[in-house]
Order: structure tokens, then sequence, then C-alpha cells
């Protein structure tokens, strides 16, 4: 491509983002752009970065194997085997830090950059790269990025910043492009939650010159909303580098949350639309069919897929060969209909992501979540018994969990027996700007503040409860008594470390639903 067809807008997500699916945010901006007859392209250089380190990665003499674990991640055509799948992914791991080891202070893996520095400093991460010292993403813009941007000339260039994991070399990469003559545009999802629920905005400001934290319809004069035209995007980064055996492929069905009730959600009231049918079915029919013929999997974005999608999901599906998967509350329509769940399951469902959250019902109803843990697990069940993957996520350390509240949290777990697949234990982090941070005294809490809190980005404030540290107690618990469970001892070993959401989507389980 020459001057006279220079490309309007590139979108680049830095790395580090784990490398089995397109980043979501550069991928549904250049799907919305296309739509809408604009020329955009994205090129995830996270992807290049791990194919370029994996590849460089000297194999023999006591060293793992790279090229079979690749092998594994790519063609596994029935889908994964949870231990052959751990020792794998363990491979590529430790080639991720032995590649460290030549950038002192660097650690690097599947799903994170962490470099010699305070990682939250955008001044000390500028410092780092300006200082001349050889980084972890040398050559990588010279190599990958600087000939397309010699071809293409693009006219406006965005990075997509979603993960404080692709900080460091965001900075980095703003640099390279800064010395070259161009300004790029800086957004995401890492800078607009900064902007409405964290701190540290100012920060990024100082580092990057040009920062939008809209949804990327600032960019152009959109008619109507920006998820509701959405074709395939134009990527510059080969399908075929992603580390997964079925292409994976993020969608968002709604944006904001239909239930908006929880009182530590620092998105509440932002107001929720859920995309029309007709959005996704023309999406489907823009996948180029060497992709769709792979049988994709889609990867549902939403906080929670609303009520009135999961009855719509079958038929706008029918006949399209894509698998899903995607966050439900395991409430409403999902407990209320008997034949729904052998309906998701017939439409592709691979797997559903649940916040069982706890097993008190107390607990539960103070931070306005209104989830009964007897129906939730009746949920959880239902989807098993369809041969439908169950991923459940529990918070521990919530501001007034009591032993009694852990107690009722570790029967639930022990009920559901082999129901629950996997298992996501979080302890609770409160976010800087939230109504249960405005009402911090209601709930007994003092909230603290991390070291040099002029100098680096937070999105979680710490906090304490009289004189008791809750998250310290949940630690202690999870460590100690609740891992004993079998139920819980059973589905960690099933979750693996690396690789998460998408390839447990695709893990070959008995009795679970075949890719």
């Amino acid at each position: 491509m020459g001057l006279a067809d220079a490309m309007k807008y590139l979108i680049l997500a830095p790395p580090v983002i784990t490398p089995s699916e397109p980043p979501s945010g550069a991928f549904l901006l250049t799907a919305g752009l296309n739509a809408r007859g604009i020329e955009a392209a994205f090129l995830d250089l996270s992807i290049l970065f791990f194919k370029r380190v994996i590849g460089s990665m000297e194999e023999g003499r006591g060293m793992p194997s790279t090229s079979k674990a690749v092998d594994y991640m790519k063609h596994s055509a029935h889908g994964y085997e949870p231990h052959r799948h751990r020792t794998f992914s363990g491979m590529l791991n430790s080639a991720m830090q032995r590649y460290s080891e030549r950038f002192p202070g660097w650690r690097i893996t599947l799903m994170d950059a962490l470099p010699p520095c305070d990682q939250h400093s955008p001044q000390e991460l500028n410092e780092l790269f300006s200082s001349g010292g050889t980084t972890p993403f040398a050559g990588l813009w010279e190599e990958e990025l600087l000939p397309i941007l010699d071809d293409m000339r693009p006219e406006t260039v965005l990075i997509s910043l979603s993960y404080l994991s692709q900080l460091p070399a965001a900075i980095d990469l703003n640099r390279f492009l800064t010395l070259r003559g161009i300004t790029p545009v800086v957004g995401g999802s890492l800078p607009r939650s900064l902007k409405h629920s964290g701190s540290g905005m100012d920060l990024l400001g100082s580092i990057f010159a040009r920062l939008d934290t809209g949804d990327g319809s600032s960019l152009e004069d959109m008619q109507q909303p920006f998820l509701e035209e959405l074709v395939w995007p134009l990527s510059l980064s080969g399908w075929d580098n992603y580390l997964t055996c079925r292409p994976v492929i993020p969608f968002a069905l709604s944006s904001g949350c239909y239930w908006d009730g929880c009182l530590f959600c620092p998105d509440r009231g932002a107001g929720f639309r859920k995309v029309s049918p007709k959005t996704l079915h023309r999406f489907i029919e823009s996948i180029p069919p060497e992709v769709l013929n792979r049988k994709p999997v889609l990867h549902f974005l939403d906080s929670a897929i609303p009520p009135a999608w999961l009855r719509e999901l079958p038929a706008v599906l029918a006949g399209s060969g894509a698998r899903w998967y995607g966050f439900v509350r395991p409430t409403g329509v999902l407990v209320s209909e008997e034949s729904i769940m052998e309906s998701l399951a017939s439409s592709g469902c691979l797997m559903l992501q649940m916040g069982l959250e706890s097993g008190s019902r107390r607990l539960l109803d103070l931070f306005g979540k209104n989830i009964d843990p007897q129906k939730a697990i009746s949920v959880v069940r239902a989807a098993a018994d369809a041969g439908i993957r169950t991923y459940c996520y529990l918070l521990f350390g919530l501001p007034g969990e009591t032993t009694e509240d852990r107690r009722l949290t570790s029967e639930m777990l022990s009920s559901a027996d082999q129901s629950i697949d996997y298992l996501n234990l979080s302890v609770f982090n409160l976010p800087r700007n939230c109504e249960l941070a405005e009402r911090a005294d209601e709930f007994g809490m003092e909230v603290g503040e991390f070291p040099a809190p002029g100098h680096t980005i937070r999105l979680y404030s710490p906090f304490t409860t009289g004189e008791s540290d809750p998250r310290s107690e949940a630690r202690d618990f999870i460590r100690k008594e609740l891992t004993d469970i079998p139920a819980v001892s059973q589905a960690l070993s099933r979750t693996p470390r690396w690789f998460r959401t998408s390839h447990l989507a695709m893990m070959d389980l008995p009795g679970r639903k075949g890719l």
C-alpha cells in the first residue's frame, strides 16, 4: 500500500496479553470502524512478541521443547487434556522466564511483564526506557511495526491499552513512535477505568500526549451506538499466530450491566444498552469462510449476558457452526426456565462463567448482589448436566465477612460436588471510586492509601475494618481450609495457571460438550 492508499487508522495492541485470542479493544474498535467504511486495521504486537520470544529459545540440553508445546496448543483437535495442558503451558511460561533473564530485573510471563521498577509509576517506566538500556521489547517495534508504518502510512496511530501488564510496553512503544514524528492516540479500558474509578490520569497524561477515554465513537461522527455496527476487522497479525486450537473471537452483546446493583462495582450507573440480534447475525456472516470453517469460539465479553440474549442466542447462532462462552448471573432465566440449559448447549455453549461470590445470602444481599446461593448452585448443576463447562468465581475478604459466612461458602461448594469444573478464588479489592468506598463508614471500613500516591496510578485502595484485615483473613482461610474440600481441590487441579478463560472453554472433560 502506497501513500495514495494511506490507511486512516492503525490500532496497535502492545504486549503483554495472554496469546490465545485477539485483544478485544483493538479488535472491536477496528470492527466498528470497518463496518462504517472507514479504513482501519489492528496489529496485535503482543502475539508477535510471544512468537518472537518462543521462537528464539534454544531447545535441547535440558531445555523444554517449546515447539512441541506450541504444536499442542494449536492442533489439539478434540480440545485440551487438563494435565497435558498444564505441562505444555508450563513449558511455554518457562521459556518466557528464561527470556526474562537476558534483561536484569525483568520478569516476563504468559500473562504479565514486570519491570525492574514500580509498574504503577508511568514516570519511572518512562525513565527506564529513556535510559538507553536494552529492554525485552528490543527489535519488536523496528522489525514488526516499522515496515507496516512505512507501507501503510496511517493518518492516525492508536495504542489500545487495556491492562496494566501492557503499560511498560505501551510507554516504550509511545517513545518509539514519538521519536519518528508520530504522536499516537492512547485509549482503552485502562485509561477509561482510571478516569472513571481510579486515580493517576494526570500521570498518564504526562507521558501520553493524546489520551482518549471514550469507546471509539469519538474518532468519527457515528450515527448509531458504536457496538451496533460491527464486521470482521482487518488484522495484520495473522490468526495462525494465536496459541489456540480454535479461533477465539471477542464480541460484546451489550454495554454496561443489565443488573447494575453491586455496591462495589466501579461501573455502576454507567448505563446499559443491549446490542441488536441483527448485529451479531451480520457479524457472523462477515467472518471469512477459512475462519468459520474452523468452528470458532465466540467469547462474549459482557459482565453478564443479558437474559434476553440467553433466549435469542440459539436462533441467532443456528447453523453458524460457532461455539461460545461468557459470563452469566446464576439467577433469573437460568433458574425459572427449565429447558434453558439444553437450549444453550444446543446453541454451541461450551462454558458458562458464573459469579457465585459467596455462600452467605446475608453477605450477598448486603452488597447488592441479589443472588440466592442455593439457586445459584442449582444453575451450576443444570449447566453441568447439560454438558456445559462451569467456571465459578468466589470472592472472599469482603468487609464484614465472618467465620460463619465462610462456613456457608464451604458448604455451598461441597454441595456442588462434581458440577464445578473450574474455580477462581479471589480476595476482594476495593475500587477507589465506587458506592461502597463512598459509604465506607457505614460498613466500618477505614480506607487507606498505597505508598507514593502522587506518583502511581491506582484502581484500588487498601482498607481495614476495625482491628481486622479481611483480606488477610480470607487468604488464610483459602490456604488452610477451603482447598481441603474435595470439590474445591479437584476443580483447582483442572484450572491451569496459564491460558485461562478461552482455553478452559476448550478443555476435554468427561460429561462435557465436545468441540
